[in-house]
């Protein structure tokens, strides 16, 4: 092993060490409010660092490393969307918590089937649960695959590691260890950046600013609307709602962790810009970022930074989805009592996260494209984005039929994506967003017509 090796291998298990510390830290004095949603008490700048880390994933590193090479700036589009949906947070996300609060919810699918029915809520939890397990693997295959790539191991090894020091801290903290571990990851990824001081990119290549409008409409629409429909549809967005201290933290912290999502994107846009002269041989834009560490590009103390930061970033969106699943499985489909008392809560919790990061572990040296993997797990939750747009305006009614008419909205569409993925459709960015629009029109439909229904029983029965 090469002292470059060793340095990158210390460097991470450095980090890993602190993610364990405070895996104890969190669980120091836990209460049961605190595991399940940080007792509601979570403030700026954890709420603002839980937001930004949890949606910088793993995938995304790959993505956006190797979008700064091939399109530039033109998938900053993404954050235009991303602003608007973190907007209508910022809007109506108070009242959102004061009603969760009241209510004592924790999950959006915990609201769906209390003002809808079961139907729907079983419906829309059971794809949140598949788009955690879909997250799951691909941060154990990105993190996985850098730890074999730095250090010439299996790649089993590397999504071992990774797996076993967020079950520690998991299993440990709950809630709590998710928000505190986010917050520092946040703080590494956004220092990312200073790769673009270390290694300035060529100036021709980060002024070509033209190229945001390069990308053209049709994509640039997509990613508008992949970005605005990803953040309502994600059911973690939504957590961090529900956990927020107060309307301020809501107000402040959800539209700046948009703006620090960007920073964080350009800094890994700066990492593709400046690696590409280094690197030898014509390499797929989808394989600069692995290409870094085989070539060894940077400096040791770079390499190593990077190595540390892409940790963070995987490891910070793998916390987020196991206790998403966690919550959502025992809310959604299993008895009241697992998360009655502390005690019985951290058992199953503690279950769970073995065998989904066990499990996952699997998956994740199954996968072959990251890139598409990612995308098609993003154009499937988005199905849920109406679903949760009708309970942030309170439109929702329970009434069992139409809880059925919005279920079967959902399931029509999930089975259009399914037909798509089949058939070989889902490769345009436009084409992916053809079961969320359908989404959107049965539920609309459904909704303006059970209200037609209950209008027109009025008037007849007056």
């Amino acid at each position: 092993m090469s002292s470059t090796q060793i340095t990158i291998l210390l460097s991470i298990v450095a980090y890993f060490v602190l993610m364990f510390l405070m895996g104890l830290f969190s669980s120091h004095n836990q209460t049961h409010s605190g595991f399940i949603i940080g007792s509601r008490d979570v403030g700026y700048i954890p709420t603002l660092g839980s937001l930004a880390a949890s949606f910088r994933d793993g995938s995304g590193i790959v993505f956006w490393v190797g979008f700064g090479v091939s399109i530039g700036y033109g998938g900053l589009w993404l954050f235009v969307g991303v602003m608007i949906g973190l907007l209508f947070f910022a809007i109506c996300g108070a009242k959102i918590r004061e009603f969760a609060k009241e209510k004592d919810y924790i999950t959006i699918s915990e609201i769906i089937r209390n003002e809808l029915g079961a139907a729907t809520s079983k419906i829309s939890a059971f794809l949140v649960l598949i788009f955690c397990l879909l997250a799951i693997s691909m941060q154990l295959y990105v993190s996985g695959n850098i730890i074999s790539t730095i250090v010439s191991i299996p790649a089993w090894v590397g999504v071992v590691s990774a797996a076993s020091i967020v079950g520690f801290y998991l299993f440990l903290g709950g809630y709590s260890a998710v928000v505190k571990t986010d917050a520092i990851q946040f703080f590494l990824i956004l220092s990312l950046i200073v790769i673009a001081f270390i290694s300035p990119p060529p100036k021709d290549v980060l002024l070509n600013f033209g190229s945001f409008l390069d990308i053209g409409f049709k994509d640039a629409t997509a990613f508008v609307l992949f970005g605005a429909l990803y953040m309502l549809a994600s059911a973690d967005t939504w957590q961090r709602v529900f956990s927020a201290r107060n309307k301020k933290v809501i107000n402040i912290s959800f539209p700046l962790a948009g703006i620090f999502l960007v920073f964080m994107t350009l800094a890994l846009l700066f990492l593709g810009m400046s690696a590409k002269p280094l690197l030898e041989g014509d390499i797929a834009a989808n394989d600069i970022f692995f290409a870094i560490f085989e070539q060894n590009v940077f400096s040791i103390a770079t390499m190593a930074f990077i190595a540390v930061v892409t940790m963070a970033i995987t490891m910070s969106t793998l916390d987020t989805a196991c206790y998403l699943f966690t919550a959502t499985l025992a809310k959604a489909f299993l008895p009241a009592d697992i998360s009655k008392t502390r005690e019985r809560y951290i058992r199953f919790s503690q279950i769970i996260f073995v065998m989904i990061l066990t499990t996952m572990s699997i998956l994740a040296l199954m996968i072959s494209d990251v890139i598409q993997f990612m995308f098609n797990a993003i154009s499937l939750i988005t199905i849920l984005a109406p679903v949760h747009l009708l309970v942030g305006f309170r439109l929702l009614q329970k009434a069992p039929r139409l809880d059925i008419l919005i279920a079967g909205s959902v399931i029509a569409s999930a089975i259009v994506y399914l037909v798509m993925f089949y058939l070989g459709y889902m490769e345009d960015f436009m084409m992916m967003l053809v079961p969320a629009g359908l989404s959107f029109v049965l539920c609309g439909i459904s909704l303006l017509g059970f209200q037609y229904i209950i209008h027109r029983n009025k008037n007849t029965s007056s």
